[in-house]
């Protein structure tokens, strides 16, 4: 599909799970800006938004677009009987943040939004500094390495665990239990790793109850203990969160603030190696570093859709959606979106208005971690740019594939090479 002579027709029929449009969406994206910017898909239902601006509409509009669609997100058909049978050994779902509306929404965003105030990510400045040094110190003198699960997954899955409040030994079930609900999320699973996702979610479940309990116990400074013991206020009243609600924000404060981050950090060092005149002008003036973050975030765009409920009966784009229907909203699509971003597909880190990129979303869902992940991410690429000045791709290491997923976009690996140093 080149994107230049595809019919509306065509672009419904489109099958929108394939691995293979999973793996290189972009052509199909720019068809549907220019064909059909909201489009029914006619085998699922679901409409799709793809143009900036119409993707901003919904984001604005939690009235007519509800986020209320955990239901949705979890539905991958009829489980398994084990799979069931895992799950009713945990805890059930709750929608919080994510998947919630106002004024539920509101209760529980408030809750956490203390921990990710500017004051409180630039506190956190020198650790996130000392961990990323601390990590390429593991693989400097080696002069080689495979970025993603060497740096850029345990990178922010440390300052994570810190601001939750949980001890550093305990980061491979971290990156396991990440790992598999992101593969739940994304409801691209076969049934047998689908049951092996269902374990680690369960196991992330078992083991937060007994830190939240241990935390009730014993307080100290940090977000587990502030969900511990917090009161939430409900129609008059004050009580203190259930396992099941903290559980659902530990949930997707974990894995937002891990996912995204090492997606965006390996999807950079790609672009940066895939354009050397950029880098070396990096390189050469830092002060480039801050519109480097916000186009990586741009062009990699980690969370390419997410998703809303129609709420009503309701028009967008000359397009009636009824009441009821599931509308995927397209950033990967919208961040390239020609009518907001000139050359849409072109890496600039000058671009003068990359920060209104969709990658973070907007209104009152906007990511409550996106300073933090802009601070992370501009450390990373210092250090890492900083520390070694040869950066290469390894020769027949690379694929350069990604994960198969309806919700995050992220390559496997990213095999590098570079002098050692001592």
């Amino acid at each position: 599909m080149d994107g230049q002579d595809v019919g509306i027709g065509d672009l419904g029929k489109t099958n929108i799970f394939s691995p293979a449009l999973q793996e290189c969406p972009y052509a199909f994206y720019r068809a549907l800006r220019e064909t059909a910017p909201v489009l029914r898909d006619e085998a699922s239902g679901i409409y799709q938004v793809s143009g900036y601006e119409l993707i901003a509409q919904v984001l604005r509009d939690s009235e007519n677009f509800s986020n209320n669609f955990g239901d949705q997100l979890r539905s991958r058909g009829e489980p398994a009987p084990e799979v069931v049978q895992e799950f009713m050994r945990g805890y059930p779902p709750v929608d919080t943040m994510l998947t919630a509306d106002p004024p539920a929404h509101t209760r529980y965003r408030k809750l956490v939004n203390k921990a990710f105030t500017p004051a409180r990510v630039n506190a956190l400045e020198p650790e996130i500094e000392r961990i990323s040094h601390e990590l390429v110190d593991g693989f400097i003198g080696k002069g080689e390495v495979e970025l993603l699960s060497v740096f850029a997954q345990p990178f922010p899955l440390r300052v994570i665990a810190t601001q939750l409040g949980v001890p550093l030994s305990d980061m491979e079930k971290f990156r396991a239990w990440s790992d598999g609900i992101t593969t739940l999320l994304g409801q691209m699973a076969d049934p047998e790793t689908e049951l092996q996702c269902a374990r680690h979610m369960v196991a992330f479940q078992h083991y937060f109850v007994a830190v939240l309990a241990e935390k009730r116990r014993a307080p100290t400074e940090d977000i587990i203990s502030d969900l511990a013991t917090v009161t939430l206020a409900e129609e008059g009243d004050a009580r203190p969160l259930n396992d099941a609600e903290a559980l659902s924000i530990i949930q997707q404060i974990l894995v937002a603030g891990n996912e995204t981050t090492a997606n965006s950090v390996v999807g950079g060092m790609k672009l940066l190696l895939d354009h050397p005149e950029i880098l070396a002008n990096v390189r050469e003036q830092p002060a480039l570093i801050p519109g480097l973050v916000e186009e990586v975030l741009r062009l990699t765009t980690a969370v390419q859709n997410n998703w809303r409920l129609a709420a009503k009966d309701v028009e967008l784009g000359g397009v009636l959606i009824p009441r009821g229907s599931k509308v995927m909203l397209r950033f990967g699509s919208g961040n390239r979106d020609e009518a907001m971003f000139p050359d849409g597909d072109t890496f600039d880190p000058a671009r003068g208005n990359a920060r209104k990129h969709l990658s973070f979303g907007m209104g009152i869902h906007m990511c409550l971690g996106a300073s933090l992940s802009r601070k992370e991410l501009a450390i990373a690429f210092t250090v890492l740019l900083n520390r070694v000045p040869d950066w290469r791709f390894a020769p027949g290491k690379n694929d350069f594939t990604h994960h198969s997923s309806m919700l995050l976009r992220g390559l496997k690996a990213l095999h590098l090479e570079f002098a050692p140093q001592r």
